[in-house]
């Protein structure tokens, strides 16, 4: 049963986890809450970023099929890593993005300590342009004077936000956070066929047109 209110929320309710990049000018600076890094290999495809799905060889050996439509029209991929991040100033907890280069430092920390909670994240671009090289350090927090919440799914956020479908479980490899996804691969397809043919919107000149003729009769 929904309830109906009259008055806007008092507080900021959190309707999920946001992906943020290194800004242009300025740095970004948080706290990582998650154990590991999570990988993925992706392209700049229809508008958005997507995935790559192409055929990958396991580490087992094993083979994991796949259709990557990006691949077939040689877009090339790039690939990205994403940690949990929370802002101690502005209480905002969210999902970094950086290239593989970028986050050496974060592989380095992990490496050095079992873990990146409590990994105090400082990315800047020193060339302060806006898809420029991203430059990060690493320091250590305090975490008996900091209370971070707990990681979120980044792999299950990262599915709702590129609205890919997932069926089945995910399986942990190693006993690590870092895990492997099986997407619903049907549902991915049926998702990238829906976005290329989809119309434009109509100008909003003709919407208003539109609703002045139907108006006036």
């Amino acid at each position: 049963m929904p309830t109906w209110k009259t008055e806007l929320p008092t507080g900021k309710g959190h309707m999920g986890f946001s992906i943020k990049r290194t800004p242009a000018q300025g740095a970004l600076q948080a706290i990582c809450t998650c154990v590991d890094l999570v990988v993925c290999d992706t392209h700049f495809w229809g508008g958005r970023t997507f995935p790559c799905e192409r055929r990958q060889l396991n580490e087992d050996g094993s083979e994991t099929a796949g259709s990557c439509a990006a691949c077939g029209k040689a877009v090339p991929y790039r690939t990205h890593v994403y940690v949990s991040c929370f802002d101690a100033k502005t209480r905002d907890h969210f999902i970094f993005e950086c290239t593989a280069a970028a986050a050496q430092p974060l592989e380095d920390y992990r490496t050095a300590t079992g873990t990146l909670i409590g990994c105090v994240i400082h990315a800047t671009r020193p060339k302060g342009g806006k898809n420029s090289k991203v430059f990060i350090q690493t320091n250590t927090v305090n975490l008996s004077r900091v209370q971070l919440p707990a990681a979120p799914d980044i792999i299950k956020n990262l599915c709702t936000i590129w609205a890919i479908p997932m069926k089945g479980e995910r399986e942990h490899e190693n006993k690590k956070t870092q895990v492997r996804v099986s997407p619903d691969s049907e549902g991915v397809h049926s998702i990238r066929s829906d976005i290329s043919s989809k119309m434009d919107p109509l100008p909003l000149a003709d919407v208003l047109a539109a609703m002045s003729t139907t108006a006036s009769n």
